[in-house]
């Protein structure tokens, strides 16, 4: 899959070479992080950010309180609803997949 990005096209495939992947992972972390913080700031979003490099370190941002923007996802996902086992129920897996059809169909949409 290629993408158009700033310079050109880029295709999208695992960077072999372990350095340059680590740079590059390093800037685009970098990057990804300043639009987190753009888009909170200017359009008032609450915006969370959890990064996991392949090493396992992780990088985080949040716009407010980390633990309170992630039960309100939660609660907006539906994931909060547990059954006396603590598993998710059916219900909440059927909604998820839903959200996630959705999401699928408009990115092929978008892609065609």
């Amino acid at each position: 899959m290629k993408i158009k990005m700033g310079r050109g096209k880029v295709e999208l495939k695992r960077i072999e070479n372990p350095t340059n992947r680590k740079v590059t992972f390093s800037k685009r972390r970098d990057g990804l992080f300043k639009k987190a913080i753009e888009l909170s700031i200017l359009c008032d979003a609450e915006v969370a950010l959890l990064v996991f490099s392949s090493s396992g370190k992780i990088y985080q941002f949040s716009s407010h309180d980390m633990d309170r923007t992630i039960t309100r996802y939660r609660n907006e996902k539906g994931l909060h609803k547990m059954n006396s086992h603590g598993a998710r129920t059916i219900e909440v897996w059927k909604n998820e997949m839903d959200e996630m059809k959705k999401t699928m169909d408009a990115l092929e949409t978008k892609q065609k």
